[in-house]
């Protein structure tokens, strides 16, 4: 009836049983609808609702970024300042506002690799950035690689300017990586600040993984935002965090926020796209606001998380048991993906097609995550969150079957 970007999954004489998308499951998505079901009775309800259908405020409605601070603040265990949030329509319309605004064509972006293929295809073709991978390891970015390759290309790197404040950008997603799971630990996360300092670089994380940490009892990792300490005698604002709502809500309500140093906030308050239509998704800010009041974000957070841990665990024994040849993988503490080496030998292009036409199962390769060409043919992504459990064990299975055909085992 309304057309997704799965639709193409049951459009061909068999079903294509997915561990490729990387969005909450059917079950979870209707379970999204009756949350917001409740929540916009409620603000239809309210004698100020039609405030909701008029041009938001730039940044968003003060309501909506104060309930949205409060929740972070709980999460995260530490202080979320709603006048640091700016609301956006996603986390990629998120990337795609600050690349086109702050920066220019041209202009260097540093990025973790792998990184979230679709971010890389956003700064080097749309916006026609100068991406410049970094390597990194199981921890994420590796820092002496990051100082060296800063180094390496300094001559590229602009002179601020009043609308242009910074000099470059590093791209990455340092809690519960995409593809990876990784997160980058705190000594890391500190030395990268120390040279975002040095060399005016902004780091744009996008954190949309943060929330879904699966430690009970345990909050998630500390956002790289945090460790830009304002209290630091050499504090200037060097990084944005970039959230959404998509990975534990639905992609489908398009709503997300960016918590903002000064700096940046203050060049976005004279931007003429953000004014002409206000809040880039003012109604749905107004019905999560409402949900987040009566908690029903925080028990559908809670559910959510029960949920991707358990086909975490399905995903990783499903691995064990049925892949034939000896591989390698890093069982993640949060997120959605679980990365998967496979020998040197192993084309995954190849796999992935074999697995497409004949065992009508997909998943992402590993090629697509780096900046440059040539890396990670023998590596694949695969999703947790979009099918039930024996789903998953299904499609392991048959990636399994796949690989002793190619391997002739």
């Amino acid at each position: 009836m309304f057309s997704t970007q799965a639709d193409y999954m049951e459009s061909g004489p068999e079903k294509i049983y997915s561990l490729k998308a990387g969005a909450p499951s059917t079950r979870l998505r209707q379970k999204c609808a009756d949350l917001v079901q409740k929540a916009t009775l409620s603000l239809h309800k309210l004698e100020k609702c039609p405030e909701a259908f008029m041009y938001g405020a730039d940044p968003g409605a003060t309501v909506f970024r104060q309930e949205l601070a409060k929740f972070l603040t709980e999460q995260y265990g530490n202080t979320v300042n709603h006048e640091d949030l700016w609301v956006n329509a996603g986390a990629s319309q998120g990337l795609a506002f600050i690349g086109s605004f702050l920066f220019q064509s041209g202009d260097v972006v540093f990025a973790e690799e792998p990184a979230y293929y679709i971010g890389l295809r956003a700064l080097r073709d749309d916006l026609a950035m100068n991406v410049i991978g970094i390597p990194s390891d199981s921890d994420g970015i590796i820092v002496e690689e990051f100082e060296k390759l800063i180094t390496e290309h300094s001559d590229k790197l602009q002179p601020p300017t009043e609308k242009k404040p910074y000099s470059a950008m590093l791209y990455c997603v340092p809690t519960f990586n995409n593809p990876t799971g990784s997160f980058l630990p705190g000594e890391r996360c500190q030395k990268v600040i120390e040279l975002l300092r040095k060399h005016n670089i902004l780091a744009f994380c996008d954190d949309v993984y943060n929330l879904l940490s699966y430690t009970d009892g345990e909050k998630p990792p500390q956002r790289l935002f945090e460790f830009d300490d304002k209290s630091n005698a050499d504090y200037k604002g060097n990084v944005i965090s970039n959230g959404s709502f998509s990975k534990f809500l639905a992609p489908g309500l398009r709503l997300g926020w960016m918590e903002v140093p000064e700096r940046v906030l203050k060049v976005l308050k004279t931007c003429a796209y953000a004014s002409s239509g206000g809040c880039f998704n003012h109604y749905i800010s107004c019905i999560i606001a409402i949900a987040l009041q009566e908690g029903l974000v925080q028990d559908h957070l809670l559910m959510v998380r029960k949920v991707f841990h358990s086909q975490l665990n399905t995903l990783c024994d499903a691995l064990d048991k049925y892949i034939p040849c000896q591989f390698s993988y890093q069982r993640p503490k949060g997120g959605y993906f679980v990365w998967v080496t496979l020998p040197s030998k192993v084309n995954c292009e190849k796999l992935y097609e074999i697995c497409r036409k004949k065992y009508f199962v997909e998943f992402n390769n590993g090629s697509r995550f780096a900046a440059s060409s040539g890396k990670f043919k023998n590596c694949m992504r695969l999703c947790f969150a979009f099918n039930e459990c024996e789903i998953i064990e299904h499609c392991v299975k048959q990636i399994g079957l796949a690989l002793k055909e190619l391997l002739n085992c």
